[in-house]
């Protein structure tokens, strides 16, 4: 009965460690839970919102000017009394009109319609930035704790030279330099561990403020042998993305259409307007004279179709037809300028990632060569045709192509994601799956 109730007892405890296993592992984020939690903790990106609800009622208030415009009104007067007289006049009126022909209001109904997709560019420009704000500052945390990884056995392997070189230094095989050279080794490896430590400290604060996340939460990639992202596509390539889903670019298209439409609304103040009004009015007066009532009312509806157009305006629409010529000269070269600068963020990017693709494999090969040339430094130390500080010298190299290893492959995943920034694509749900079966 015992020996059940111990080995009951321990089945238990196995099942709380697994749970508490698996709890830590659910807690854990990844660059794509980070993205989710930064849309709904920025107040930028919530600003951002905010603004696009807002320039979307400009629709509906442009769209509004065209359609029927009614009021009404109530009426109540009482003039003083005199000797003789007493008014007083009460009543309520229907007035209606609806615009014909008016080419400045459909115009700017336009505007309306560009407005709403502006803001709709706006916002996801403002996503494609924070998401590669997010893993940027996740790719940064992962670097730095890589690095103190590839520091700690480094600082581990001048203790071990330590240990050593003192107790060949104790049987009279070495002298007091071989431990102060693995002492000083130790020391280096030992800043450069808390410089590391001040790193990730800023690393994972930049991340929580970025998504309100705990960093300490992250979750590590899968491997880091991200392959050939770029494949066989060329700068050009991106730049024909750019084109259809950047939307900086996707936006400055937008406010030139804009533009135009201001400058045809403005010429438009020259066209005749064409209004139907119609009205229904019922007024009573009563008015009391010398004791006795009159009153009179009046009532009935009436139509009219009213044409209009300016004649002189003091200078004033011949001032917005040259002003809006202006504004629409001004968004074809602001759309000039945005165009050279994609391409040229897309040239970045692109030479970037190629350039870490390149930077990976020569740091793999070096790192190779460098974790060999340890072994056969050790080695020849054994045997008396390496020194001390050969050996120590190896530690560092291969130390130091770890760390710049590390660097090459996670600023090439960064440098890729940023590509996808400038082409417009790190919002959409294929792109984004390509990444997460890459990752993870």
């Amino acid at each position: 009965m015992q020996k059940y109730i111990r080995i009951g007892t321990w089945q238990t405890v196995c099942i709380f460690i697994g749970c508490v296993i698996v709890s830590a592992r659910a807690l854990a984020f990844d660059l794509f839970d980070a993205w989710q939690a930064a849309l709904s903790y920025s107040a930028e990106y919530a600003a951002a919102q905010s603004e696009r609800d807002a320039q979307k009622q400009q629709l509906v208030q442009t769209r509004a000017a065209l359609l029927p415009q009614v009021n009404t009104s109530y009426i109540y007067q009482k003039q003083p009394s005199s000797l003789s007289s007493t008014t007083q006049t009460h009543g309520w009126n229907v007035q209606a009109s609806q615009a014909l022909f008016d080419k400045t209001k459909w115009a700017q109904y336009q505007q309306g319609k560009i407005t709403a997709d502006i803001a709709d560019w706006q916002l996801e420009n403002v996503k494609e930035d924070l998401l590669f704000k997010v893993a940027k500052a996740y790719f940064q945390v992962l670097l730095v704790e890589d690095k103190l990884v590839s520091i700690e056995k480094e600082k581990e392997a001048y203790a071990m030279q330590i240990r050593q070189s003192l107790a060949l230094f104790k049987k009279g095989a070495a002298t007091i330099v071989d431990t102060n050279e693995a002492q000083a080794g130790y020391e280096a490896a030992r800043a450069k561990k808390v410089s590391a430590m001040t790193d990730l400290l800023v690393a994972q604060n930049n991340l929580a403020n970025i998504t309100g996340l705990d960093p300490k939460k992250i979750k590590h990639l899968k491997n880091t042998d991200f392959g050939d992202l770029l494949g066989k596509s060329s700068k050009s390539d991106w730049i024909i993305l750019a084109q259809k889903n950047n939307p900086e670019w996707q936006q400055q298209k937008l406010a030139l259409d804009n533009a135009k439409q201001a400058y045809i609304a403005a010429k438009a103040e020259n066209w005749p307007k064409l209004t139907l009004n119609g009205g229904y009015q019922d007024n009573h007066q009563i008015q009391q004279f010398y004791g006795m009532d009159h009153g009179t009312r009046s009532k009935g509806g009436i139509v009219t179709i009213q044409l209009s157009a300016p004649i002189f305006s003091g200078g004033l629409i011949h001032s917005k037809i040259k002003e809006a010529a202006a504004r629409e000269q001004q968004n074809k070269f602001l759309l000039t300028a945005t165009e050279r600068k994609i391409e040229l963020n897309i040239d970045q990017a692109y030479q970037t990632t190629l350039g870490n693709l390149y930077q990976i494999q020569a740091q793999r090969q070096l790192l190779k060569a460098n974790t060999v040339k340890l072994q056969a430094t050790q080695l020849g130390r054994k045997v008396g045709i390496r020194s001390n500080l050969d050996e120590l010298q190896a530690i560092q190299a291969k130390a130091d192509a770890e760390q710049k290893l590390a660097e090459a492959q996670y600023g090439y995943i960064t440098s890729y994601i940023q590509l996808l920034q400038s082409a417009g694509t790190l919002t959409q749900s294929g792109e984004q799956k390509k990444l997460h079966k890459l990752l993870y």
